[in-house]
């Protein structure tokens, strides 16, 4: 069997007691497959519902609930606008002018009923089409909560190089590595999924 070994992302890790349905009705917890490193995250279609605080609470109260502390919150340029809009908006942020007379338009950190987070911006996330496209694993449409101290790489062989032949004055060469990421705790992550991406 030529087929090779695949790395399951994040996304896959998630299980479905942790993920935000964004793009439904009314957004809830989806009872979609998951959890287990293996099964491809399937991306949500971006609804109708734009990314609010109190999706971000719901999944910051759930992570907390199963004994992780969500530190980052990963997502893409586009949903990071959204974000800083909606922070400043509901909670009457008074954008801070310095002495040069910049004015800081980014929300950088959201404190939460559950601890402070930072919100991360993630161009790989954005990458797929016009505005921010999925990707179709997941990209515009998910934003990432999560503890890092819970993810690792694991590494079965490390990077290394190996000498395959000798084409005239050339050597061929060949890059050998197998790694895989590491998920220490599932349940102390989750994700909000299938949120709409236009900015208000």
């Amino acid at each position: 069997d030529n087929t090779g070994r695949k790395m399951g992302g994040y996304q896959s890790w998630v299980p479905k007691e942790n993920n935000w349905d964004a793009s439904a009705g009314t957004p809830a917890f989806q009872a979609a497959a998951g959890g287990d490193g293996k099964t491809a995250h399937t991306a949500g279609t971006a609804g109708t519902h734009t990314l609010a605080l109190t999706d971000v609470d719901e999944v910051m109260q759930r992570v907390y609930e199963e004994g992780g502390k969500a530190t980052v919150l990963m997502m893409s340029p586009t949903q990071k606008r959204n974000f800083s809009a909606l922070a400043q908006a509901a909670s009457n942020v008074r954008r801070n002018i310095d002495e040069l007379g910049s004015i800081r338009q980014s929300v950088e950190l959201y404190e939460s009923d559950f601890g402070l987070v930072k919100v991360i911006p993630n161009y790989i996330q954005g990458l797929a089409s016009s505005v921010d496209k999925s990707d179709g694993l997941g990209g515009a449409t998910d934003v990432l909560v999560y503890d890092p101290s819970w993810w690792a790489m694991a590494t079965l062989r490390p990077l290394h190089t190996a000498d395959v032949g000798v084409q005239g004055d050339s050597t061929t060469a060949m890059m050998i590595e197998e790694t895989t990421l590491e998920c220490r705790n599932s349940f102390a992550s989750g994700m909000i999924s299938g949120i709409g991406v236009i900015v208000a």
